[in-house]
């Protein structure tokens, strides 16, 4: 029987199990401290994530978003839940840099991009030089632009790059190298801790350590170096362990023949709005990056005021405006066309709106996790605490939002640092970093349930079996590399 065939008979069993979660968790009594609201959110979260995982990516989005409405967590009523979900500032953010991006694919500029690559000598006979260069080009984007927008530029290009190399859909190193480029691109997130989902837990240790009459924050500098070191180590090990271990066929890359691809891959000089259009990459980067270093500048205040949504907002605009040889430098409406994905876009709207549904204290849920952790982490040594610690970071962030579960979390890593005498900033620093190693479900951020959705690229089945090893590699060396680490910088 051929997959598609199995996956349309399984299609019923798939329906009876998705919706049996959610019924079973709305007439279960609650377990407490977790609130009858609470176990009605779990039950239609829960079974959204399965029926994402299973089924489709749009319907059980709009399934698990209709009820939410209906269980009570939104005591505006229904209209209101919908529009928090869907007018949500980071699905409003995918929205226009989906549109904002998709233009650079549309227009062209992604097969010159990946042109530059494929012709750089250093490549040549080196596949391992190649991977590592890829992506630190994600890992920057990423830390400065956070992961989407990284992905959202850089997929076309690497779609672009396997096709010019004749690497096809069903080999190995395109699943490896893909779902590599998705676990650089979500180490990297937290890597500036002034910006981003990682300020909120990063200034609730220093606000939570402040209340508790011992005010402590945790050193900027040394708190990036260790995410520095550590994706550097984790993708390290990631590509020797492809290459050496698994043995994964990278004949193709190493095949790579910059003057064979000139003679394969012949384009024409870059028009005039292609190259605007590629110049625009460079300052939107600048213009997220810059405010955050000179933020009492008049420019850099407006800048910050609008945010990133703003800057897409601002670049779409200018480029309908602006017109040559009599046309848009964005075609919207054809973009949109052709790069909107709707099933993406209701994913992470559906998803951010319910992990915090999950993260809210109404709910019980966050509560019901703390009373569970306690007696698990008491009387444990230093490095057994780090270890549960972690791993519970590791898991729980994988269903519910990143920030918000570090938040959580904090409250436990100052209590039993506490009891066991150490130093609270290294394990506050190892679980801020951990939260954001989250890939395996739709749920884990919004990235990752972009991730799900791109379904031309992963598969549900693809993410998990190379997205669960890099997230246990991940957590192995955040325990025994990562926190020893942090102690030494943070003395």
């Amino acid at each position: 029987m051929s997959e598609a065939k199995k996956k349309r008979s399984l299609y019923p069993l798939h329906l009876v199990i998705g919706f049996g979660l959610i019924a079973l968790f709305w007439i279960m009594p609650p377990i407490d401290p977790i609130t009858s609201l609470g176990m009605r959110c779990a039950g239609a979260f829960l079974g959204m994530v399965y029926l994402w995982s299973a089924c489709d990516t749009l319907w059980p989005s709009l399934v698990g978003l209709f009820m939410l409405a209906i269980s009570g967590y939104d005591a505006a009523g229904f209209n209101s839940l919908w529009m928090n979900a869907v007018g949500n500032y980071t699905v409003l953010l995918t929205l226009f840099s989906m549109v904002l991006f998709g233009g650079m694919d549309e227009i062209g500029d992604t097969k010159y991009i990946a042109k530059w690559f494929l012709t750089r000598k250093i490549f040549k006979g080196r596949p391992v030089t190649f991977l590592a260069i890829f992506y630190l080009c994600v890992f920057a984007i990423s830390a400065v632009c956070q992961p989407m927008t990284a992905l959202i530029i850089l997929w076309p290009s690497g779609i672009t790059l396997m096709d010019t190399m004749g690497i096809a859909r069903d080999d190995k190193i395109w699943r490896y190298f893909f779902v590599g480029m998705f676990a650089v691109a979500t180490l990297s997130q937290p890597l500036f801790p002034f910006m981003g989902a990682q300020l909120i837990p990063y200034a609730a240790f220093q606000s939570m350590t402040a209340a508790m009459g011992n005010p402590m924050t945790i050193p900027m500098l040394q708190y990036m170096i260790v995410d520095i070191v550590m994706t550097a180590l984790i993708m390290a090990v990631y590509i020797a362990i492809v290459k050496f271990v698994l043995r994964v066929d990278m004949s193709k890359l190493k095949a790579i023949d910059p003057e064979m691809v000139e003679k394969q891959m012949p384009l024409p000089p870059m028009t005039l709005p292609q190259k605007i259009y590629l110049l625009m990459v460079p300052c939107f980067l600048i213009m997220m990056l810059v405010p955050s270093f000179f933020p009492d500048f008049t420019i850099c205040q407006a800048i910050n005021f609008i945010g990133p949504l703003g800057i897409a907002v601002f670049w779409i605009m200018l480029f309908l405006i602006v017109h040559i040889d009599g046309k848009p430098l964005l075609n919207f409406k054809e973009v949109a066309y052709r790069q909107f994905n709707w099933g993406i876009f209701f994913m992470i709207a559906a998803a951010v709106y319910g992990a915090n549904t999950l993260s809210n204290e109404e709910t019980g849920i966050p509560t019901f996790l703390i009373n569970v952790l306690t007696p698990l982490l008491g009387g444990r040594s230093e490095m057994v605490f780090v270890a549960i610690l972690f791993t519970v970071a590791l898991i729980v962030t994988n269903f519910a939002n990143n920030a918000a579960m570090a938040v959580t979390l904090m409250p436990v890593v100052l209590n039993f640092s506490n009891q066991l005498d150490i130093n609270p900033m290294p394990v506050a620093t190892g679980v801020i970093l951990m939260v954001f190693v989250a890939m395996l479900t739709p749920a884990a951020s919004p990235h990752a349930g972009m991730m799900h959705g791109m379904k031309k690229i992963y598969s549900t089945k693809e993410i998990l079996a190379v997205g669960f090893p890099i997230c246990i590699l991940a957590l192995v060396l955040y325990i025994f590399v990562g926190y020893p680490l942090c102690k030494l910088l943070m003395l």
